[in-house]
């Protein structure tokens, strides 16, 4: 599995466990969201906004599938669960659900009206229409499939004369257990006629309606008897297996998990008595008894319908039994089967839950096992390269996912930990496929397995060796998927050594050999990294547009192509089904490039679909937002066409913008000049940011795609960062507005509106460098808009005397207002005219005034003298009272 996030690939190993397919789709999606903290999308279908892959990851061939598209046949995996085509899988499988209920109750309907040549016919195209278990599984699947099965057994009694009243007597009462009533099934079976070629399917029905009771030593002896009675009867594989069965569901592991062989190191974990069950304990008669059934079906009926359903039950017997080797040569057995994708499917699934991490003597009793089997040994070895070691080679992947990690340094040592065992993996692998090179002279093994060999070298970054092992494969003569991944692996390394030429040669010839091969999205896309590498940046977009790769389409009609090379390349493609979209993004691109007439011409001839008005109660007073608003809306999916009201807009603000530019030119006189040029700059400032925006490429993704582009390492092209910064200067109606500021300013300095456009540019860079992620890094990084750096800091040294706005926040430049009110204080109004007789009462209410002062300030002198003369002689004072005091006493007496 290709996931590199270990919480996400948990939760699938816990889903696939339990086998809830359905929901590892749903959550899948949800939790790998939340888990991407870096990007905000999750897709592998894209160049530069690639979540899984970048640099030499896309040379890496795809993992094995975990699940198939019922509908078209195609091979999932973990990549495809995504949320851009989750959605699509689930409404094109789900529409065959009700073809199948139909098929299945056409049949019955066939069996209930005697129709039985029908319904054996409606049978048998069942069991092939639901012959692949798809991402939207029915619950009752399997349970029909075998009915049928045992139905069309049934049937071909009346070749052997038996007559048509006894076979349906048969299906009435086989359809009476599928619905869960057994004792109806009992009563059909008591009163059934005797029909020797029919017996065998009657015994096998009461065997298995004893094992529907839970009776399992009874439907155990009922199928043994079964067996003995009717060595040759068709029903015989069916018994042969359920007796395994039911021998394996009475042993003690089927119930308890975890037995293994004490001492062994198990994913880095020593096995022992006191973590584990006793291998003699897990390994008990019954465990033994079932392998040894098993073991006799398949020598019996080695091409059986049961084959690798018996193989996959070996499988969980020697896991649950602690004998990973055996387990593990199961699996891999069929992984490589070359005909049932179901059994590739499911020891896919089953391999990725019980892990990959073995020690090298595991992996060295399971290559003797498997090396007899070359089908086997090839599985095993793509197996262990993409689903395996690639996951380890390329763990810092993970690490892009989590760039907030707080131990720097233990993640640097676990990279480097997984990239060491990823390669030992990888050299393993192609040790195993050169020495089964010597075994298997023949050309077409052999030329597998040097594939096998030229894939681990590609991994290992020996690109030369790869190539070669790659051209020596293909010379001894592969087909099908193998010439594919041949071809493949030779385009990415001619690719890798900058022969363009020549890996443009090998990918059109892999795509043109295998048209609809699961290959042939990725050689598309490297032929377009061919094309690019190349410079040829118009035959990289014809790729993009042919797989649909929607992010990188907008980010070449939108930001990279330059606006003369698009004009030629719509031109071009008039006939294509996204010329419509190439129209509108030209218009937009005019529109930037101040080009009024080619705009508006190019708008005219794009076809447009009316749309009702984005209704938002928080929004209702603003009309123009309403009816004019270019913020995309989630319901206009793509596909739907360009929005008339997006076009309207846009020839508006042309309109706009091309008189304010002729109020400019025909100004006289700097005060003139200055305050048109500045409205010109205002209006920019003061529009909405979206002006300038084409919401039918990105839909509502340029933001979050552009921002995480310019810090990755998914940016190709030289000097492509600067690119995207010159896009984003023409894109955004501040950063438009900041350049005609400083012009004001420089040619007209002392007029009036210069004051107000140093202001203005000052805050357009405030508000620039806080708009969105991508304008923020590039202000962190010391960079900005325009040719200068204005801050309000500096406005002062230009002009000492400037008069400051009330506020910065809430500023319209246009008008100059705050939040719609004044944007400085109002001037105190001037003071009423006093007549002759407020003049006089005012003069002597001034004289009294002064008298009243006079008077007061000599009363404060007295004052202030007699307190200091208290103050200085309050000593003598006292002593003074004291003897008035007594001399007063002394005459009293």
């Amino acid at each position: 599995m290709n996931v590199k996030n270990p919480m996400i690939k948990k939760l699938i190993q816990t889903i696939l466990r339990v086998g809830v397919v359905r929901i590892l789709i749903v959550t899948l999606i949800g939790v790998a969201t939340a888990m991407a903290c870096s990007w905000s999308y999750i897709t592998d279908h894209s160049v530069r906004f690639n979540s899984y892959r970048s640099g030499r990851g896309f040379y890496r061939l795809p993992p094995l599938p975990i699940m198939y598209d019922r509908k078209t046949g195609k091979e999932l995996s973990v990549q495809d669960l995504n949320p851009e085509n989750a959605d699509a899988n689930q409404r094109e499988d789900d529409s065959l659900t009700p073809l199948t209920d139909e098929l299945w109750a056409q049949a019955k309907s066939a069996v209930e009206s005697n129709r039985l040549a029908e319904a054996r016919s409606l049978f048998q195209k069942y069991l092939t229409l639901t012959a692949q278990r798809t991402i939207d599984e029915d619950t009752d699947r399997q349970q029909r499939r075998n009915s049928a099965y045992d139905m069309l057994d049934a049937l071909t009694a009346l070749q052997k004369g038996s007559r048509a009243s006894s076979v349906k007597a048969y299906l009435d009462a086989r359809y009476a257990y599928d619905d869960s009533f057994d004792q109806t099934a009992e009563a059909f079976i008591a009163k059934h006629r005797s029909d020797r070629d029919l017996q065998d399917n009657w015994d096998y029905l009461r065997a298995a309606i004893l094992y529907s009771k839970q009776m399992k030593n009874d439907a155990l002896k009922a199928f043994q008897a079964h067996a003995a009675k009717y060595p040759r009867s068709e029903k015989n594989e069916a018994v042969l297996f359920m007796t395994a069965k039911i021998m394996m569901e009475t042993s003690y592991v089927f119930d308890h998990n975890g037995c293994g062989v004490v001492g062994k190191t198990f994913n880095g974990k020593t096995i022992d008595s006191e973590t584990i069950d006793p291998t003699d304990k897990c390994q008990d008669e019954n465990w033994h008894a079932a392998i040894n059934s098993f073991q006799r079906l398949i020598k019996k009926y080695p091409h059986g319908r049961y084959l690798n359903d018996a193989r996959g039950w070996l499988a969980f017997l020697y896991r649950r039994g602690g004998d990973r080797v055996l387990a593990l040569a199961e699996y891999y057995r069929l992984l490589g089967d070359p005909t049932d994708r179901n059994a590739r499917l499911e020891a896919k699934k089953s391999l990725q839950m019980i892990g990959h991490e073995y020690d090298d003597e595991t992996l060295d009793h399971v290559e003797k096992l498997i090396s007899g089997d070359v089908h086997t040994a090839m599985a095993y070895a793509y197996h262990r390269i993409y689903n395996h070691a690639v996951d380890l080679t390329y763990q810092h992947i993970e690490s892009w996912y989590h760039s907030d990690y707080k131990y720097e340094s233990e993640e640097k040592t676990r990279i480097a930990d997984a990239n060491k065992a990823g390669n030992h993996e990888l050299n393993r692998i192609a040790r195993f496929a050169a020495a089964m090179m010597k075994r298997y002279p023949q050309a077409y093994v052999s030329g597998g397995f040097v594939l096998r060999v030229a894939e681990a070298q590609i991994e290992l970054q020996n690109y030369p060796e790869a190539g070669k092992l790659a051209g020596k494969a293909l010379m001894l003569g592969l087909n099908g998927d193998l010439r594919a991944q041949a071809l493949w692996i030779k385009g990415s390394t001619e690719h890798q050594a900058k022969d363009f030429k020549a890996a443009r040669a090998t990918f059109n010839h892999l795509i043109s050999e295998f048209p609809n091969e699961k290959l042939t999205e990725g050689a598309r896309r490297l032929l377009a990294l061919t094309a690019e590498d190349q410079g040829n940046l118009e035959k990289a977009l014809e790729q993009y547009l042919a797989l649909h790769y929607n992010y990188d389409v907008a980010y070449f009609v939108d930001v990279l192509l330059p606006t003369e090379r698009l004009e030629k390349f719509a031109a071009a493609h008039e006939h294509i089904e996204q010329n419509n979209e190439l129209l509108y993004a030209l218009g937009i691109r005019y529109m930037r490039d101040k080009r009024w007439n080619e705009a508006r011409s190019t708008f005219r001839r794009v076809q447009t679909k009316y749309a009702p008005p984005v209704t938002d109660s928080s929004d209702a007073g603003n009309i123009e937002r309403r009816y004019f608003s270019k913020e995309p809306d989630w319901d206009w999916n793509e596909g739907s066409g360009i929005k008339s009201s997006w076009v309207m807009q846009d020839l508006k603000t042309i309109d706009v913008l091309e008189h304010l530019e002729q109020i400019v030119e025909s100004a006289q006189g700097d005060e003139a000049k200055s305050e048109a040029m500045y409205q010109l700059a205002s209006y920019q400032f003061d529009a909405n940011s979206l002006l300038f925006y084409n919401p039918a490429a990105w839909r509502g993704q340029r933001v979050q795609l552009l921002s995480q582009l310019d810090i990755s390492d998914s940016l190709r092209l030289p000097n492509e960062s600067q690119v995207i910064l010159d896009y984003s200067q023409l894109h955004e109606t501040l950063a438009r507005a900041i350049p005609i500021y400083q012009e004001i300013v420089d040619r007209y300095p002392q007029t009036k509106a210069s004051k107000d456009a140093i202001f203005s540019a000052a805050v357009a860079h405030q508000r620039l460098a806080n708009l969105n992620p991508y304008w923020r890094e590039i202000y962190a990084r010391g960079l900005f808009a325009g040719s200068q750096m204005v801050e309000f800091a500096g406005i002062n040294r230009i002009y000492p005397h400037f008069r400051w706005p009330k506020s910065r926040d809430g500023w319209e430049a246009s008008t100059r207002t705050v939040r719609g009110g004044p944007a400085y204080p109002l001037p105190p109004k001037p003071a009423p005219k006093l007549t002759l007789t407020q003049r006089i009462k005012r003069k002597l209410g001034g004289l009294a005034s002064e008298f009243s002062s006079k008077i007061q300030q000599k009363i404060n002198t007295v004052s202030e003298t007699s307190a200091s003369f208290l103050r200085n002689n309050l000593y003598l004072i006292l002593v003074g009272l004291g003897l008035f005091a007594f001399w007063k006493y002394r005459r009293l007496r």
